[in-house]
């Protein structure tokens, strides 16, 4: 599948955009943002159904997100996204057991699972709580993963906010695909993991997403995430870049 294949719909990059890896797309408010990555979610969404069977979507939590999921679950233009082929995977969680507030495949089944379709078995919850729960994370993977042709099987889609925790280095465990992070106290998918997927789509938002843009423009390597065969997206409002376009403007 091409980058050609998960063009976006609604927006065109701006004439100025931030010098970043990958490419990026910016919005003038909030929704156009979230419009855009609905849409390139959807198609890239119906299309590994369409070659695949299943459609694998990880991501982190986080008030943006969910105003996605929501998004892609209400209007019409997505409503047949489909949800009963998507499994849904933690890219981060800390050391709590499912069920917990702090996890986030909590709020993801409250919100998906009735409303969206999802069975409750292709949501998978990284079990934070249990000591061996990064090895098991990572069984999961390759078990629901290693069927498909070799090159495919690796996540479809993989969606960040501007955490910086996630933002911020975090160095690969030695062939491993799931790591615990002592520093952060969490378990955390590998950048070798996340690398490999067909799509890093990173949103970028308000003061949290310029001092994202800004970090990264200043030092590129700072990302760490560069795709290995896939595509390196940014969904950036005005906000976030106006700052950024100023000083390349000077």
């Amino acid at each position: 599948m091409s980058d050609s294949d998960t063009q976006s719909y609604g927006l065109e990059p701006a004439d100025a955009p931030p010098d970043l890896p990958g490419s990026v797309l910016i919005g003038h408010e909030i929704e156009d943002v979230l419009d855009s990555l609905a849409a390139d979610l959807f198609v890239h969404s119906n299309n590994c159904v369409s070659s695949f069977g299943d459609f694998h979507l990880a991501l982190s939590h986080g008030p943006l997100q969910e105003r996605l999921i929501m998004k892609l679950m209400i209007d019409p233009k997505y409503r047949s996204l489909p949800w009963a082929q998507t499994h849904l995977w933690s890219i981060a969680e800390p050391m709590v057991p499912p069920g917990h507030e702090d996890h986030s495949m909590t709020h993801w089944e409250q919100i998906t699972a009735d409303a969206g379709g999802i069975p409750k078995e292709q949501i998978h919850n990284i079990l934070g709580h249990q000591p061996t729960g990064a090895g098991q994370y990572s069984d999961e993977l390759t078990k629901h993963l290693e069927w498909r042709e070799r090159g495919h099987d690796r996540l479809d889609f993989v969606l960040l906010g501007d955490e910086p925790e996630l933002i911020a280095g975090f160095d690969d465990p030695a062939d491993q695909l799931v790591g615990f992070t002592p520093c952060q106290s969490r378990i955390v998918m590998s950048r070798r993991l996340i690398n490999a997927s067909r799509f890093i789509g990173i949103m970028g938002i308000g003061a949290p997403g310029r001092a994202l843009v800004e970090k990264v423009v200043k030092d590129p390597q700072e990302i760490g995430y560069s795709p290995a065969g896939g595509v390196l997206r940014w969904y950036l409002d005005g906000y976030a870049c106006h700052h950024t376009q100023e000083e390349s403007e000077e």
